[in-house]
């Protein structure tokens, strides 16, 4: 049931058919309902590409209330609506059902604060080594004291390890101490800076990876029996291939000329299998 809000010319709150109504961020929101039929191949690769994503950046959630807070404001959106957004269209590779995240692509904060130069890391005994260039130009897109937000991603844990306001601008420099299996494990490294005044933050850096891409042996497993499918497609196909000429070759003769009666039958029987999965199907014989 829908309910008119401030009399008869308010606005409707609720269900009212197959419309929902309501108020989001001062402003009124309206949706469909409805049961979904089967899905397609493209909704299937949307809702995995979704499903992806946002399993990624759930990781992430303080992080990106700091990285995309300016963007959200004076919108109906929120923070993680805009990084969903922002990181479906642009941090996504492969197609379904592999789809994966792209690491380098990937955007935890929006804005135009300038980003230190010389940006490095290093891995060193107990820790991560990250160095910048310290200057800075008031006035001109940084301050001294624009604050270090960092995030580490782990593949193989599917953990992450988030520093906000980890060091100033002017130090140049910030060292995370890390134990020794995730210092040693596949990392993916992602830094942005913050006004201290919380007034502008920068677009994300990937940093890069350390020790190497993780490859998940479920993907890997899939792959292989993707390849084991599409090699015994490729074999079946070349079976059609061969019988369609046997087969069309015994079809131009009388049946009085033909192979033995048992040996067509067998040969026209795998034949029109084939010819349903791979060809048009023709007229079978009398």
């Amino acid at each position: 049931m829908s309910v008119s809000r401030n009399g008869m010319h308010g606005w409707p709150s609720g269900k009212l058919g197959n419309v929902v109504s309501y108020m989001l961020n001062g402003q009124l929101v309206h949706r469909t309902v409805g049961k979904q039929g089967k899905p397609s191949l493209k909704q299937k690769a949307n809702h995995q590409s979704m499903a992806v994503i946002t399993r990624f950046l759930g990781h992430f959630n303080g992080y990106l209330s700091n990285g995309f807070e300016l963007e959200a404001r004076g919108t109906i959106r929120n923070q993680h609506n805009l990084a969903v957004s922002c990181n479906k269209k642009n941090a996504l590779q492969g197609n379904y059902p592999n789809i994966s995240i792209d690491y380098a692509k990937v955007q935890l904060s929006k804005g135009t604060l300038k980003n230190p130069e010389n940006l490095r890391m290093e891995k060193v005994e107990g820790g991560l080594q990250i160095t910048w260039d310290p200057s800075y130009q008031s006035g001109e897109g940084s301050q001294y004291d624009d604050c270090l937000q960092l995030a580490i991603y782990f593949p193989k844990s599917r953990t992450q390890k988030v520093e906000l306001n980890f060091s100033k601008r002017e130090l140049g420099t910030a060292f995370l101490p890390l134990e020794p299996e995730k210092l040693e494990g596949s990392m993916e490294v992602y830094l942005f800076l913050s006004a201290a005044n919380h007034d502008s933050v920068s677009d994300t850096v990937y940093l890069g990876n350390l020790n190497g891409a993780f490859v998940n042996p479920e993907i890997i497993k899939k792959g292989a029996a993707n390849e084991e499918v599409q090699a015994e497609e490729l074999r079946t196909k070349a079976r059609y291939e061969q019988v369609s000429v046997q087969y069309k070759a015994q079809m131009k003769l009388k049946p009085e000329d033909r192979i033995s009666a048992k040996a067509f039958r067998n040969l026209e029987r795998e034949y029109l299998v084939l010819a349903n999965r791979f060809g048009s199907m023709p007229t079978k014989s009398g």
